[in-house]
């Protein structure tokens, strides 16, 4: 009877009554308001964002068209591409799937999909350092055969632009009933802004059919284009600038670290806003449970993709091979290397097969931060010694010579500090405009789902209604 009674209040602490519908608004419209910590917070983010325009002004200043500088300023795009693009799609293949435990946690999902405003600014600087697709009259090595020259620039930005784009279409069309109650239940600008964006939602049969299908179409366009878009970035602004460089497997690892990344991202998001955000009562265990199988699942596929490529070179033993490997695994980024392979595959691994740790809030929380961070080494690792191949040896079959390690300079740490800044502030500011928690989602999931004995345990039985 002791054990039945502590199991009984363990799932009633993780789930707890379902409040009502008019409780649901009144919380999560009343989580909108901005405190004196948020905006401390938001000041100090912004002035970070700040200062990462200075670094990136000052980076042009000195050094100028030298493209063997901008090594960080093109991993810190990468790693933002990385970690906010594959976020959305948390909110996306889930709910594909009718996976009921990500509802509370598709609206903060869906919110990564901002941070493809800052990555696409980081990409203007890039694209016009670029080398161009021929070179006195040469084609030099690339993706693009018989293109027109303009093709890697034209094409990268468009590629880009057209994720953020689509990711903004799904963040705001998922967000149309909660401009609505914004509307109906709240005072001020925030009633301004929510009658203006909630373009005269009443919920009717044809207006609820309708933000399905439009959530389906976005979602699915954005999959495809967030597999083109790393595609292009991984070819074009890695690959392509080291000579002799060819793997066919690269542009898939790129976008499947983009996947672990983007869950890391959501899984620390949630909770930031669940430990800061007064919002324990709908961001419970079993978004953080199901999180954690998927940051071990991809933790996984980052090493099997990694030694899928990497198994090429070491037994294939050409020069462009070895060259390969002494630039990117044991040369001036060796112990980058190192970091991202513990960080990125061997840390989440071995922390996240302990059921106590993986069936937990902060456990996690942590993995995510450690695979971040992960994931960030990683980025500096491939693009940074990319950068520093002198433009003049683009056209040569292999590297013969291996550039030095290239530490970051006080412009390349403002970079990176203001980039990430600017990311979590727009963030910040979205969750003040619409609920983090999204409100229909909530109210759907309390109607499809209710807490039930099964044995001698207890579990959430879920509706399928289509």
């Amino acid at each position: 009877m002791a054990t039945d009674r502590h199991s009984h209040t363990e799932v009633s602490h993780e789930h707890p009554s379902a409040p009502s519908a008019g409780e649901v608004v009144e919380d999560l419209v009343a989580a909108t308001g901005a405190g004196v910590t948020f905006r401390r917070v938001a000041y100090i983010l912004g002035f970070l964002a700040v200062l990462g325009v200075v670094g990136v002004i000052g980076k042009a200043v000195t050094v100028g068209g030298d493209t063997t500088k901008w090594g960080y300023v093109a991993a810190v795009m990468a790693f933002l591409l990385t970690a906010g693009g594959g976020a959305p799609m948390v909110a996306i293949a889930p709910a594909l799937a009718k996976a009921n435990w990500v509802r509370p946690a598709s609206r903060i999902a869906a919110m990564f999909s901002l941070i493809g405003i800052v990555t696409s600014l980081l990409l203007i600087p890039l694209l016009v350092l670029l080398p161009s697709l021929v070179v006195e009259e040469t084609r030099r090595r690339s993706v693009w055969f018989e293109a027109p020259v303009y093709s890697p620039h034209v094409w990268g930005m468009m590629a880009l632009v057209g994720l953020t784009v689509t990711g903004l279409a799904l963040f705001y069309a998922s967000a149309l009933p909660d401009f609505a109650a914004m509307r109906d239940h709240s005072t001020g600008w925030r009633q301004r802004w929510g009658e203006k964006l909630s373009r005269g939602w009443r919920g009717t049969d044809v207006q609820w059919r309708s933000l399905r299908m439009r959530i389906g179409m976005f979602g699915t366009l954005y999959f495809l284009l967030l597999v083109f878009t790393h595609f292009l970035i991984s070819t074009d602004f890695a690959m392509s600038m080291v000579p002799g460089w060819r793997d066919a497997i690269f542009p898939m690892y790129h976008s499947v670290s983009s996947l672990q990344a983007g869950i890391a991202s959501v899984t620390l998001a949630l909770w930031v806003a669940r430990r800061y955000g007064g919002l324990e009562r709908y961001l419970h265990l079993d978004q953080f449970w199901a999180l954690g199988k998927l940051l071990f699942a991809f933790s996984l596929l980052w090493f099997y993709f990694f030694f899928s490529a990497f198994i090429v070179f070491w037994y294939g033993r050409a020069n462009a091979d070895i060259a390969f490997l002494d630039l990117l695994i044991r040369g001036p980024m060796v112990y980058g290397f190192a970091t991202a392979f513990v960080l990125c595959f061997f840390a989440p691994w071995w922390l996240l097969i302990w059921n106590r740790l993986r069936v937990s809030v902060n456990g996690p929380a942590a993995v995510a931060v450690v695979v971040l961070f992960g994931l960030l080494v990683d980025r500096v690792r491939l693009y940074v010694p990319s950068w520093s191949v002198p433009g003049d040896r683009i056209h040569d079959s292999y590297l013969t010579d291996i550039p030095a390690t290239i530490w970051p300079d006080a412009f390349d740490i403002l970079t990176i500090i203001g980039a990430v800044s600017a990311a979590v502030l727009l963030m910040l500011l979205a969750s003040r405009a619409v609920p983090a928690v999204s409100i229909w989602e909530v109210q759907q999931m309390n109607l499809l789902s209710r807490p039930v004995q099964f044995l001698r345990t207890h579990g959430v039985l879920v509706a399928k209604p289509d």
